[in-house]
């Protein structure tokens, strides 16, 4: 793919979001972050998305561990060619909860890692080869008002020009509309958005070795993603092989094992596979395996287990 941001070297994105500090580049629901990139030729391309590089989500005992469940919240982008955004220009991005957790300063954490690129797939008409295409970042979560509770994007040093990046703190979960939008410049320092445009391609991604290993309790999953470049991995459930749902985060990389406790999916039938894309957003998909019922307690062993106090009270 090819891609479009401030800084053309999006390795350089190496600031904040990765650990250390955070300098409150926060993604939330009072800072939104508005990127002017210039006109993109968009021609001979077959798809196209925006995106940032995000990280250190928290959770919600963070920084203590008590309680490790993510501080939930939705993140989103819109792209204009002016600066100005409605709900015509937005498309979700990712649930915060999909992304990489920030350390905590004194215990392990599981879902700790570094930043990573999330994309969300936008009509290629939308991509202007004529004019200034404005990106913003904001997320609709109350919880997400400071860098304690809120995921960091990442960003990059460089030079620029004092109207290519600007920080909102006016908004209130919506994306910045009307007079105002550009409120704070920002010099000196790149946001992680950018614009991938990807074209037709024969890659494919492939999943082998998906197996699941089935107690009463759990479900340990474990499987092989093949392909070019695959960015990340997930699970999904289904009841009747036809409405798939992602039931874990996103993996980012390999090995790829997870383990459920039986009762977080059902303890019906269902049907369990899994799946990957690669930076080309070519997705694979494993066959389904069919995870049986949870099978009750045979009824002698319900019988004997009624018996036994009986048997104490005759004794």
């Amino acid at each position: 793919p090819d891609y479009f941001a401030l800084e053309k070297n999006l390795g350089r994105h190496y600031l904040y979001a990765d650990g250390g500090f955070h300098a409150d580049w926060y993604v939330g629901y009072n800072n939104c972050w508005v990127v002017k990139l210039p006109p993109v030729p968009a021609g001979g391309y077959a798809k196209a998305y925006i995106g940032a590089k995000l990280g250190r989500a928290k959770i919600m005992s963070w920084p203590a561990s008590w309680n490790t469940d993510p501080i939930p919240g939705k993140i989103y982008m819109a792209l204009n060619q002016a600066p100005t955004f409605n709900s015509d220009h937005t498309y979700f991005l990712v649930e915060a909860a999909d992304l990489p957790r920030e350390p905590l300063p004194n215990d392990s954490l599981d879902g700790v890692d570094s930043a990573r690129w999330l994309w969300t797939e936008v009509p290629l008409s939308r991509i202007s080869a004529e004019s200034p295409n404005y990106l913003a970042l904001w997320s609709s979560s109350r919880f997400f008002t400071s860098a304690s509770s809120a995921p960091i994007v990442a960003a990059a040093m460089g030079e620029g020009s004092a109207d290519e990046v600007w920080l909102n703190r006016a908004i209130r979960g919506n994306p910045p509309s009307g007079e105002g939008v550009l409120e704070t410049p920002i010099s000196g320092l790149k946001p992680a958005i950018a614009i991938k445009l990807v074209p037709l391609n024969p890659y494919k991604v492939l999943l082998k070795g998906f197996s699941a290993e089935l107690t009463s309790a759990e479900i340990n999953v474990s499987f092989t993603a093949i392909g070019e470049d695959v960015r990340a991995a997930w699970l999904e459930v289904s009841y009747d092989k036809f409405d798939w749902q992602r039931v874990t985060r996103y993996m980012f990389k390999a090995p790829y094992f997870w383990r459920f406790g039986r009762e977080e999916i059902s303890k019906e039938m269902f049907y369990l596979r899994a799946a990957a894309v690669d930076n080309l957003e070519n997705t694979g998909y494993s066959q389904p395996i069919t995870i049986p019922r949870v099978q009750p307690p045979a009824p002698a062993a319900a019988e004997e287990s009624a018996e036994e106090p009986a048997e104490e009270e005759a004794n």
